[in-house]
């Protein structure tokens, strides 16, 4: 390749119509080769390349939601293997039920026999052949008692287990595996009832929307092991800050939500600059290197409950917010105050 103001073909070949294009010194392409296949070569590297960033770009934007699916699949799965042992004992339960009444109207029932023909029983052999009857009934039935409250025992033991595995089953689905807060699930199934109690009791609900700020870059520099960390991290910091029915939740990616339940809005925001600055003043260092990372910071959105309002509108106007705070520069905190303001 030539230098200076001259111009350096990309082939060596001495016939320039073979050539698929030509470029400066800076390599910028000045014209591209007259053959046919030189253009065809050129297109079908083109294709490729479009191709593989496509597959890439698909493979980036499906990622996460793919495993959210199979979590969601397996999570679901879980509960309907533990839901249908369950089943399969209750009814085994309802069986032995049955059995038990079974053998106690059959002792019943030859009670009531000997109680008919004892008076009409004049020889003592008659009334110790009833007695003798009596005995090995009474026998026969405590025998058959017996095993029917062991195995109603087992049944019960193994019912308690069953239950014990539902409820830690629901409880880890409701769990987020990275930061150990409430997920998703959990705000979809007490959202609503946190709003319905609010409104029946006349008090003040809000909630925070916080997103970390930059965090595909994090992943994309540091790795998703330290992206990672700093979620648990800013999860620890959420879970330290909030009290009494507060509750924080990893709404999915590196976006959270606070409940607050009997908090007002101006509450709400004084929590969410205490959380920016709390997420601000930490100095971050990469777990195997040592070497510094740098600040991480969050961008916040706060909204309070009006009386007109759905689980989805409440949070729906958070996420406003937080865009307002996202568009604003990062690092700091919206909320509906600005708008009064």
């Amino acid at each position: 390749m030539r230098t200076g103001g001259e111009v350096a073909a990309l082939s060596p070949w001495s016939d320039v119509s073979w050539r698929i294009a030509e470029v400066d010194s800076r390599g910028r392409i000045i014209r591209l080769g007259s053959h046919p296949i030189a253009i065809a070569a050129l297109f079908g590297l083109v294709s490729v390349g479009l191709l593989g960033f496509a597959v890439g770009a698909w493979q980036y934007f499906t990622g996460n939601e793919m495993a959210r699916r199979a979590d969601n699949k397996a999570q679901s799965q879980r509960l309907d293997k533990v839901g249908r042992d369950l089943d399969d004992e209750v009814s085994s339960l309802v069986t032995l039920l049955q059995q038990h009444l079974e053998v106690s109207s059959s002792h019943s029932d030859a009670l009531a026999s000997v109680n008919r023909n004892l008076p009409t029983l004049t020889s003592p052999e008659q009334i110790r052949a009833v007695v003798q009857r009596l005995i090995n009934e009474n026998a026969r039935f405590r025998g058959e008692v017996d095993v029917l409250n062991g195995r109603l025992r087992q049944s019960q033991t193994q019912i308690e287990k069953l239950r014990a595995n539902l409820n830690e089953s629901q409880r880890l689905g409701m769990i987020d595996a990275v930061t150990s807060l409430k997920n998703r699930h959990w705000l979809q199934a007490n959202m609503e009832r946190e709003v319905r109690l609010a409104m029946e009791a006349n008090e003040p609900l809000s909630v925070i929307m916080a997103d970390v700020d930059h965090f595909k870059k994090i992943n994309d520099t540091f790795g998703h092991a330290v992206g990672d960390e700093i979620l648990r991290r800013f999860g620890e910091l959420l879970s330290k800050s909030i009290k009494g029915r507060d509750t924080a939740v990893r709404y999915g990616g590196e976006e959270f939500i606070v409940l607050l339940p009997q908090t007002k809005l101006l509450g709400a925001v004084n929590l969410g600059e205490q959380l920016r600055a709390g997420l601000e003043s930490k100095r971050w260092m990469h777990h195997r290197t040592g070497k510094p990372i740098g600040t991480v910071t969050a961008s916040f959105g706060v909204a309070q409950m009006r009386p007109d309002d759905s689980p989805e509108t409440l949070i729906d106007r958070a996420d406003g917010k937080l865009y307002e705070a996202k568009a604003a520069g990062r690092n700091c905190v919206k909320s509906e105050v600005d708008d009064v303001a």
